[in-house]
């Protein structure tokens, strides 16, 4: 694969316990990389499914090096964390909470 910078891409496979994944490019000719590492923002696990459209950052030195920087939709997901001033909210299909609700529940 010639050039870097961001591509979609889908996952080919993932092995949860190294954090790395294969992504697959249909549109150059069904091309699969070697696994790539998976970014993992504040030690936070993302997990991934064959099949599952992904942001991929290519680096310039060859189209093996670069990092799976997570998921890829167009639609909004039910999960998810938001940053907004300094507070961290936290939803799922069950609602939603704050990082100082959950740390005053700890308390």
């Amino acid at each position: 694969m010639n050039g870097c910078g961001p591509r979609i891409g889908f996952i080919s496979s993932f092995d949860l316990g190294t954090g790395m994944a294969a992504i697959y490019y249909p549109d150059r000719c069904h091309e699969v990389t070697d696994e790539l590492p998976v970014y993992m923002p504040c030690g936070l696990v993302q997990d991934f499914q064959k099949g599952d459209a992904v942001l991929v950052l290519h680096l310039s030195n060859g189209s093996e090096a670069g990092i799976v920087m997570g998921k890829y939709t167009q639609e909004p997901t039910e999960t998810g964390i938001t940053v907004s001033g300094n507070t961290m909210t936290f939803r799922d299909s069950s609602g939603s909470i704050t990082l100082k609700q959950i740390i005053a529940k700890c308390r």
